[in-house]
């Protein structure tokens, strides 16, 4: 069960995605998703398929539908941030999140920082979780977030680290098995899925 921060850092088909779903239908509440590599029409199928399936409907923040050129108007379920690059739009999006939902019980999930490190620079990609984080917490709800290593370098994926009370590791191994490890708060050994 996770009630602080916890970040996933894996490459691409290491079960990094499959463990953020599944941590985030663990997780009390509600998922309020922040979704910054595919649009929410692709996201709740996701998460429904990778979890038992009765879950709760995730509320999206979408960032990636209306830099496909579509406009759609935000629903109570669904926010649409203008770009991945647009950490103001995505920022205020979530904070109407914060403000419909503030007393329901939430679990926060943002599906990957990798894109967003593709438009902004680290360091404003950095204030932006940090801000992301804190509100969440301060609101009692959890966070789950993931970033890609194998697309950044080794200090920029560390820099986020401070963020998160928890971080694991994924990988995938020669023979195509996922593994996982805890890397912080306690070193673990490497786990298959």
């Amino acid at each position: 069960r996770n009630d602080g921060s916890t970040l996933i850092v894996g490459p691409t088909l290491s079960g990094r995605r499959r463990l953020f779903y599944r941590l985030l239908g663990e997780s009390p509440g509600r998922p309020a998703v922040v979704a910054t590599r595919e649009p929410m029409k692709c996201l709740r199928p996701r998460y429904h398929r990778l979890t038992d399936g009765d879950e709760p409907t995730p509320i999206v923040v979408d960032c990636i539908t209306n830099s496909l050129g579509r406009s759609e108007e935000d629903t109570e379920m669904t926010k649409y941030a203008q770009d991945p690059g647009n950490l103001t739009s995505i920022g205020t999006k979530f904070a109407a999140i914060l403000d419909q939902h503030e007393t329901e019980e939430l679990s926060v999930g943002l599906t990957n920082l990798s894109p967003l490190l593709v438009y902004a620079s680290p360091s404003d990609v950095f204030q932006f979780a940090h801000v992301f984080v804190q509100k969440s917490i301060g609101t009692d709800w959890p966070v789950i977030a993931t970033i890609d290593p194998s697309v950044h370098d080794t200090s920029t994926v560390q820099q986020f680290v401070p963020l998160f009370d928890d971080v694991i590791e994924t990988r995938r191994t020669d023979n195509g098995d996922q593994e996982y490890r805890i890397r912080k708060p306690e070193h673990t050994e490497w786990e298959t899925f």
